[in-house]
């Protein structure tokens, strides 16, 4: 992989934590999805990380997965995945987009053929939770080839030899889930989370970032102060599909949603 891809550019350029606010495809339509990468990256998002839903993702906490399950019952089509990206580039969307997808679609396709298609369409890189570094097959190879970075998740219960395999196979950044488990706000962040993020970070060059149990700009900012990224994406979910369901508009809807980002993204970078 290239050192000038854009997630590279947009951590090496950055001189404090990037902030990646997540959102699901389609939930609660696939208009509202797009008007809500615009506004954050508006309001302060570095890169944008976008669920492709599925009806058995494995790492996702039943927040994801209700915003999966809506999405898919509303008629989701894989179609849409490239659909968006190409959307908000011709839209003059330019901080880098992050496809989180199950291998069960890469593969149905053909990991070629997807990630060929996922760049053409405008992203940077494909998170495949199910394919673990070391178990990938040629997935690694075929991102590379098409210009994708290849991002690995990296766990607190990740022995010191596969935090090696993971430090040295990815590229982009490192996604370090912060507890052992699926995604969901929390109350409160490990106390092992400091310890965990400077073991990787001594590993690898490649920037880390945090996800999973961030909820509220004080822990996107303790979050920030240890890490390269903060990664947020169960609580803007909820938010949207709560303010959906109470009747709001979408402007207002992606209004509120915002300002929740902006939060976050301040918080991220030690300014809340």
């Amino acid at each position: 992989m290239p050192e000038a891809s854009r997630i590279a550019r947009t951590f090496a350029s950055l001189k404090r934590a990037a902030f990646m606010p997540f959102f699901t495809i389609g939930d609660p339509d696939l208009e509202t999805t797009e008007a809500l990468v615009r506004e954050a990256a508006r309001r302060g998002a570095d890169l944008i990380e976008l669920g492709v839903p599925f009806s058995d993702p494995i790492a996702d906490g039943p927040t994801i997965q209700a915003s999966y399950y809506r999405a898919l019952e509303k008629g989701f089509k894989v179609a849409q995945v490239f659909e968006l990206a190409r959307k908000l580039r011709a839209g003059g969307v330019t901080i880098p987009l992050v496809c989180m997808v199950s291998e069960t679609l890469v593969f149905r396709r053909g990991a070629g053929a997807f990630f060929k298609e996922l760049k053409a369409a405008g992203y940077d890189g494909a998170i495949v939770p199910d394919l673990p570094a070391g178990y990938e097959g040629d997935a690694t190879a075929q991102a590379r080839a098409h210009g994708l970075d290849h991002i690995f998740l990296c766990a607190p219960t990740t022995p010191a030899e596969r935090r090696e395999l993971i430090a040295g196979r990815g590229s982009g950044f490192i996604y370090y889930i912060s507890v052992a488990g699926l995604t969901g706000a929390r109350a409160a962040l490990p106390p092992d989370l400091e310890a965990n993020v400077k073991d990787l970070k001594a590993r690898t060059k490649t920037p880390v970032a945090v996800g999973f149990g961030i909820g509220t700009p004080e822990q996107a900012a303790a979050v920030g102060r240890i890490a390269d990224g903060v990664i947020v994406g169960s609580a803007l979910v909820k938010l949207a599909a709560e303010l959906h369901a109470a009747g709001r508009s979408r402007d207002e809807t992606v209004a509120e949603v915002g300002a929740r980002v902006e939060a976050l993204a301040r918080g991220a970078r030690g300014e809340a």
